[in-house]
């Protein structure tokens, strides 16, 4: 009888633990229906409708949108090795193209973004600030999310005295940035293009703006792959405008080394022969020294210009070429000169020099 007893009381117990486990398998399953209708929600406020509402702009931006994430000892102490250390972690938005898309967005340009993010909280985030916060038009038309991928990172490990331990880049979904067609380019004076696309999607987005007459403004991006895509004539070709800085410019001209001023020069020469054969700029970061024009227009003779800089305390290097790369774009829509758009655009790089915590200063206008 006792043994009939407990074996009773072993099946009740039982039945309650399915009962429960079911009533929480329906539990997790209701959750997991509502986030994924909360989230469906968030992206149709930030989208909007592309099927009844024509993205337009003046100025179409294609690159990488990256969260930075940068952490430091404490002050005072080095790096231990294979160990957890006291410091600091900071995270930020960045990624070239969306660094220039921000700074239109902030001057009052209203760019079109196209770029990747994965299909992550940070990338949701990601999006709606640059929605709501920087100015940036965000289409779910030109903004590829991609399932099962992170949104891009960049993850850097500091020296005491800020230089670069360590880094760790997760870039892979910059692989699947959308190509602007010919169509959202047609109202466009200018396309701007960082080099973290691959080559194939760089030239079909330059070729689409060629038929266009679409102004090419290139960001060569680093030294690996402003190298790679300069080797390729059917980009080069039709670029415009670029914004090298020394080391770039040393990889798109292939030489070994820029020793002085001629070199630079010589250097420079080399690549606007290979831009846009009608008339192209090359828009040339020499950190303390300042900025060169070089200019190359129809017939006519290779012509520099050198832009001294303002002395100040630099915060923060990461956002300043890319900061005056989109105010210089901006002052070119507004009817400015190559070189009031340099002196424009220079202003505007020193702000973000000064801006310690964030790549692009929220202080440009």
């Amino acid at each position: 009888g006792a043994d009939i007893a407990v074996a009773i009381a072993n099946a009740r117990i039982k039945l309650k633990l399915n009962e429960g486990q079911k009533a929480l398998d329906t539990s997790v399953s209701r959750g997991g229906s509502s986030m994924q209708a909360l989230k469906k929600e968030k992206e149709k406020e930030l989208f909007h409708d592309s099927e009844t509402t024509k993205s337009s702009s003046r100025v179409v931006v294609m690159g990488g949108s990256v969260i930075d994430l940068v952490a430091k000892p404490a002050a005072g102490t080095s790096l231990i090795r294979s160990t957890s250390n006291p410091g600091s972690c900071h995270e930020s938005d960045g990624g070239v193209g969306r660094n220039i898309a921000e700074v239109l967005g902030r001057l009052g340009s209203r760019p079109i973004l196209f770029s990747a993010v994965g299909e992550d909280s940070r990338g949701l985030s990601l999006m709606e600030r640059m929605a709501n916060e920087y100015g940036i038009d965000v289409d779910r038309q030109h903004i590829e999310v991609v399932r099962g991928s992170n949104t891009a990172t960049y993850l850097a490990v500091l020296e005491e005295d800020g230089d670069l331990h360590t880094a760790i880049a997760d870039m892979g979904v910059l692989a699947k940035i959308k190509i602007p067609d010919e169509e959202i380019l047609s109202d466009a004076d200018f396309l701007v293009v960082d080099a973290n696309a691959p080559v194939e999607s760089l030239v079909r987005a330059a070729q689409n703006a060629r038929w266009t007459a679409t102004k090419v403004c290139f960001e060569p991006t680093s030294v690996p792959k402003a190298r790679e895509i300069s080797k390729n004539d059917q980009f080069m070709s039709v670029v415009s405008y670029a914004f090298p800085n020394l080391d770039e410019l040393s990889a798109m001209a292939g030489t070994a080394s820029l020793e002085n001023d001629d070199d630079v020069m010589s250097a420079a020469k080399t690549v606007l022969k290979r831009m846009n054969p009608t008339e192209c700029h090359l828009i040339i970061t020499m950190g303390a020294r300042g900025v060169l024009l070089g200019s190359k227009f129809e017939m006519k003779p290779f012509q520099f210009k050198t832009f001294e800089t303002s002395v100040i305390s630099v915060m923060n290097c990461t956002g300043a070429g890319d900061t005056l790369a989109g105010a210089f774009i901006h002052a070119l829509l507004n009817g400015c000169s190559e070189e009031e758009a340099i002196k424009v655009g220079m202003e505007k790089a020193l702000l973000s020099l000064q801006c310690e915590d964030r790549a692009v200063s929220p202080n440009l206008l």
